[in-house]
C-alpha cells in the first residue's frame, strides 16, 4: 500500500512524503490501524518542526491483485492525521501513473495521448522543419515521453506495447514526411530508432550495468 501525503511549510514550500507498508488482513482486523499510528507520529513530529500535513491533498493506493482486494476491508478507508481518506484507484508518482492493481494500462493510455497530441502538433508545422530540427523536436517532444520510465513497462502486455509501437510509427513517418503506408521498420532503421520493445531492454540493461 502506498500513501501520498503534500506537507505544508511555514515558508509556503510543498514536498512529497510517501509511506508505504505491507498489508496482512488474517493478523489483525483492521490492517491499517499500524500505519494510521505511524502517520499521528509523523504529524506530531511535523507540529513541533513547523510543518503541516495537508489532508486534503493526501492520497491513499492499496497495490493488490484483484483476488487479495477482496479480502482486505479497504471501504472505510484510511485514518490520516483525523481525516478519513479513501481508497483510489490510480496515483501518480514522478509522472508515472500506478493502478491498484499494478497494471500500468492508465500510465500507458496516459502517455499515448500525449505522444498523439505532440505528433498532431508537429505535423501542422512540418513543411517548414528541416530533417534535422523534426528529427530533434521529435526526440524531444515525443520520443522523450515514450523513453520516460520506460523499465517499468517490462513484462506488460502486448496491446501496451503496440499501442506505443504506433505512436512511434507515426512519428517516424511524420519525420520522414513518408505516407501512411510506408514500411515503419525500414523508417526506424534510416533514423536509427530502437523500436519499443528493444528499448526497454536496452533501458534494463544500461540499468543493470550502471549498477
Amino acid at each position: 500500500m502506498l500513501l501520498q501525503h503534500t506537507v505544508s511549510a511555514a515558508v509556503n514550500t510543498l514536498t512529497t512524503l510517501s509511506c508505504t507498508m505491507s498489508v496482512r488482513p488474517r493478523l489483525a482486523t483492521d490492517p491499517f490501524r499500524t500505519l494510521s499510528l505511524c502517520i499521528n507520529d509523523i504529524c506530531r513530529w511535523f507540529i513541533k518542526k513547523r510543518l503541516l500535513l495537508n489532508p486534503s491533498k493526501t492520497e491513499a493506493v492499496l497495490f493488490v491483485t484483484r483476488i487479495q482486494r477482496d479480502k482486505v476491508p479497504t471501504s472505510g478507508g484510511i485514518d490520516v492525521a483525523g481525516t478519513l481518506m479513501p481508497f483510489r484507484d490510480t496515483d501518480k508518482l514522478l509522472r508515472v501513473t500506478l493502478d491498484s492493481a499494478i497494471s500500468v494500462d492508465q500510465h500507458v493510455t496516459e502517455v499515448v495521448q500525449s505522444c498523439n497530441s505532440h505528433i498532431r502538433a508537429l505535423r501542422h508545422i512540418r513543411q517548414s522543419l528541416t530533417p534535422n530540427v523534426a528529427k530533434m523536436l521529435a526526440h524531444s517532444m515525443v520520443t522523450s515521453r515514450l523513453d520516460y520510465a520506460n523499465a517499468l513497462l517490462s513484462g506488460t502486455t502486448s496491446g501496451n506495447l503496440d499501442r506505443l509501437q504506433v505512436s512511434q510509427n507515426s512519428l517516424a513517418r511524420l519525420v520522414c514526411q513518408a505516407m501512411r503506408s510506408a514500411s515503419a521498420t525500414k523508417l526506424r532503421r534510416q533514423l536509427h530508432w530502437l523500436p519499443i520493445r528493444q528499448r526497454i531492454v536496452y533501458k534494463l540493461e544500461v540499468i543493470t550495468y550502471c549498477t
